[in-house]
């Protein structure tokens, strides 16, 4: 057998051993997506412990937590300017303790299998980013997880326009509000920090119509009123 090999049946060889298949649950009280756990041997120390199976699959999860700051990083890409990248999308994908895990891996939110390893991302990263200060990893749709597919490097401008709506909107529609003073409906949208004044229509769907036509007509990177809904189905 050569070295190689061998050094490949080692790493296997120390992966955690399946005892116990615990089914789906949720990670915590306020997910929304269930996962398949299961009851672990850690090769190194012996101990159980619980983990997600896909985690343990893909060599998220390598140990009960024994060997943590303990082995060595030996893919040599801790120092390149795209890993902290890559971990912090991992991280909030994948683990439930991250603060950001409620708007990612609760809501499905996962990194395709190819970008679990970092020499897979960063070499996408090199190839791809702009290298213009300022542009950082954002997906297209953001009901999909991270994939070469679906993700690009864009502006925080590009980012706010293609975020959610918001909880506190009372209209259903991003940019659209009723002046109960005047009984009309106003679109309004903001581009490049400067908030203009699309007008004033007595109906919702006038004020959402005028709403995406001014989007559509100047080339906007906005969302239209339609990928709202969209998500709105898909909640």
């Amino acid at each position: 057998m050569e070295g190689k090999e061998m050094e490949e049946e080692v790493v296997k060889d120390m992966m955690p051993r399946l005892i116990l298949d615990l089914g789906m649950r949720y990670p915590t009280e306020k997910s929304t997506r269930k996962y398949r756990y299961g009851l672990f041997e850690c090769q190194y120390c012996k101990k159980e412990f619980e983990a997600v199976f896909n985690n343990v699959k893909t060599g998220c999860t390598k140990s009960c937590g024994c060997q943590k700051n303990k082995q060595k990083i030996t893919h040599g890409l801790k120092s390149n300017r795209f890993y902290k990248t890559w971990c912090q999308m991992v991280y909030r994908c994948n683990n439930p303790k991250n603060k950001n895990y409620k708007n990612y891996g609760a809501r499905g939110i996962l990194v395709c299998e190819e970008w679990l390893d970092v020499t897979n991302f960063v070499a996408w990263a090199e190839l791809t980013h702009p290298n213009i200060e300022g542009y950082s990893l954002d997906r297209i749709d953001n009901d999909k997880g991270y994939s070469p597919e679906n993700c690009r490097w864009a502006d925080k401008t590009t980012q706010a326009y293609n975020k959610r709506m918001q909880k506190s909107n009372t209209s259903g529609f991003v940019g659209v509000s009723y002046y109960d003073n005047i009984k009309k409906w106003r679109a309004k949208i903001t581009v490049n920090k400067i908030l203009k004044h699309i007008g004033l229509f007595l109906t919702i769907e006038e004020a959402v119509q005028a709403r995406d036509n001014y989007i559509i007509e100047n080339n906007l990177s906005h969302k239209l009123s339609t990928d709202y809904v969209k998500e709105q189905i898909n909640e």
